[in-house]
């Protein structure tokens, strides 16, 4: 029986099975890790520890907590809430901008490579769905990043909602990374013009 395996299947066969078994759980591991941590994140009182951080180290906690915020899901935007506080102990509103955005833009690059680690460990049924967003995208091609860009700018929720379906559509990281990055500066500029607002 074995020997028939062996002259049917070619002799990358086997190889090609174990690796794209090992990315798929690679795949799944990953995005279990993401979920717990985004789980854990929802968990923390941010007024608390992390508040003390990001008033702490400044621009580079406004930063980080700007990442968390990014990657948790299901709390999202929370850095938001040190604006204020932070342009109240005099810190400049558009390094505040600039340290926001680009934080925020580093969670969506996570959200784009959970996407398209998806698509080369999924590969025929990611395939099928990369086809179809292809599909949609190639009918509206100005939309796509239009609704990115607004998302991004406008919309107190995950990028990831649109930018894990543009990993697996395979749009493109650099693109990709500069609409929403565009978007994030809009939403952070926003968000300093509020907190100067209320200061």
């Amino acid at each position: 029986m074995a020997t028939i395996e062996s002259e049917t299947l070619p002799p990358t066969a086997r190889p090609n099975r174990r690796a794209r078994t090992l990315r798929r759980v690679g795949f799944v591991l990953f995005v279990l890790a993401f979920v717990i941590l985004a789980i854990w994140l929802a968990t923390i009182e941010f007024e608390g520890a992390l508040g003390d951080f990001v008033t702490r180290y400044g621009y580079a906690g406004y930063f980080i907590a700007a990442s968390i915020a990014g990657i948790n899901v299901f709390v999202p935007t929370t850095h938001l809430i040190f604006t204020a506080p932070l342009l109240n102990v005099g810190l400049n509103p558009w390094l505040l901008v600039i340290f926001g955005a680009t934080g925020a833009t580093l969670a969506d690059g996570v959200g784009y490579f959970i996407g398209s680690s998806g698509r080369s460990a999924f590969g025929e049924t990611s395939g099928r769905i990369a086809n179809w967003l292809t599909e949609v995208v190639s009918k509206r091609p100005r939309l796509a990043p239009a609704i990115l860009f607004l998302w991004a700018a406008f919309m107190p929720l995950p990028n990831e909602i649109l930018v894990i379906p543009a990993g697996v559509l395979g749009y493109g990281v650099v693109r990709t990374g500069l609409i929403t990055l565009g978007g994030n500066i809009v939403f952070n500029v926003l968000a300093v013009v509020l907190g100067l607002t209320v200061l």
